[in-house]
């Protein structure tokens, strides 16, 4: 048998009965098991990680996460209590499953490649940085409006693009807000990232697919008569942050990746299907 994890922490922070059955599940589960396990209030960078952090809910439950688990080196296994569940193991009628499989350490660890978004040139003579399991998007502040955005690659302009915004995303967020912008499926494993314009003026203006080697720059740009507006951008739908224009995103392939615990049969192909319904 495998070494026994350390600890295992539960996040739940959804309180419907539902997830709080789940979380009493796992708690009785791996008190049979001999393993140490708390439930996880807030997690922040001065939290004690565990080994394995299970998380209870959709994506949005592991995307919350996402960041303080990569950058403690934590292996995420989702529960899933949500809808999709892209990025989960197991739902919830397979805790027994889940547990079984840490305790004899049947399992594999998936590495989830993340985005790195510094912001740069806020006058503050400091840059803020970020990460991003899913994809940044850079939007306008007032709604209905359009930005204009200059997008580099390694210093080079590729663009200037029209739109409602633009998003660029990892293999692992093409399933989400990129999927809906119309940009293409990328295997989780693919050393890509995709750029994607969000209702684009011109309709010439598609996606384009990366290498994670290439360093992408999105520099807003004033349109005229709107001097002086602010546009905003977005980790994972997570944190919503303002930048000003002339600024910059400075995007490009994070030094840590996120680790996702899969159980033994899992089949990305078989989940595309069952998700979206092939």
């Amino acid at each position: 048998m495998a070494e026994l994890p350390p600890s295992i922490g539960i996040l739940a922070p959804h309180r419907s009965n539902e997830c709080l059955q789940t979380l009493q599940d796992l708690l009785e589960g791996c008190e049979e098991r001999s393993i140490r396990a708390y439930e996880v209030g807030k997690w922040t960078a001065e939290s004690a990680s565990p080994q394995i952090m299970i998380c209870l809910g959709g994506d949005g439950t592991i995307l919350s996460a996402a960041e303080q688990a990569a950058r403690k080196g934590c292996i995420i296994a989702g529960v899933n209590m949500g809808h999709l569940g892209f990025l989960s193991a197991c739902g919830r009628d397979e805790v027994d499953l889940l547990l079984d499989a840490i305790t004899s350490g049947d399992y594999g660890v998936d590495e989830r490649r993340m985005l790195q978004v510094t912001r740069s040139g806020m006058g503050t003579g400091q840059e803020d940085s970020y990460l991003a399991l899913n994809e940044v998007a850079l939007m306008r502040a007032q709604t209905g409006k359009m930005i204009d955005v200059d997008v580099e690659l390694d210093g080079s302009l590729l663009n200037r693009y029209h739109a409602d915004g633009v998003l660029v995303a990892t293999p692992t967020g093409s399933t989400a807000y990129s999927l809906s912008a119309g940009g293409p499926l990328l295997w989780p494993s693919a050393e890509l990232m995709c750029l994607t314009p969000v209702c684009p003026h011109s309709l010439t203006n598609r996606s384009v697919v990366l290498p994670d080697t290439v360093e992408i720059t999105l520099r807003p740009r004033e349109r005229r008569g709107r001097a002086g507006e602010s546009l905003i951008f977005s980790t994972d739908g997570q944190t919503t942050r303002s930048i000003p224009l002339n600024a910059a995103l400075i995007i490009r392939k994070a030094p840590v990746s996120l680790r996702l615990l899969s159980l033994p049969g899992s089949d990305y192909a078989a989940r595309l299907r069952a998700k979206l319904g092939w």
